[in-house]
């Protein structure tokens, strides 16, 4: 992004911000669409399947705020990752993720302190909320009962 587009996008956002001071709902983007006429954030075709499919109505809707989407762009955990300690940090990391990039969130996790816990997972960015949610949220549900709870796996 040259200067002068992001002098704009910041622009475009303090207006964002100023509005909703004043009453009014955010504003929002697309996340994914196969449409080349919509604007949309994501154009992953994974995504793009996971965010599209066949959902109850009313269940939530394909957009995010671009306040939300600033807020992403902002974020950058290997500069925290090492500072968390002693609070116990769950890395569950997919092992084919283009969008968050396993090796990346790999490297965060060796720069991590104890306590820490691996999940790795096979799949992709969307894996672990589609076809491999139940053993993903199985295991995360385990590590929060050990660490939040001070309970063992009883079940």
């Amino acid at each position: 992004m040259s200067p002068s587009e992001s002098l704009a996008l910041d622009s475009y956002l303090l207006e964002d911000e100023r509005a909703q001071f004043s009453g009014n709902p955010p504003l929002t983007a697309t996340i994914a669409s196969t449409d080349p006429n919509v604007s949309a954030i994501i154009r992953v075709q994974e995504s793009i399947d996971f965010y599209l499919q066949p959902i109850p109505e009313n269940l939530w809707e394909n957009k995010v705020t671009l306040q939300s989407m600033q807020h992403f762009g902002m974020y950058n955990s290997g500069t925290w990752v090492s500072r968390v300690s002693p609070t116990p940090l769950l890395f569950v990391v997919p092992q084919q993720d283009i969008l968050t990039a396993t090796d990346m969130a790999l490297a965060a996790y060796e720069q991590a302190l104890e306590p820490k816990e691996l999940i790795l997972l096979p799949g992709n960015h969307t894996s672990a909320f589609w076809d491999l949610f139940i053993p993903a949220s199985d295991s995360a549900t385990q590590w929060f009962r050990k660490h939040l709870m001070g309970v063992s796996n009883t079940a």
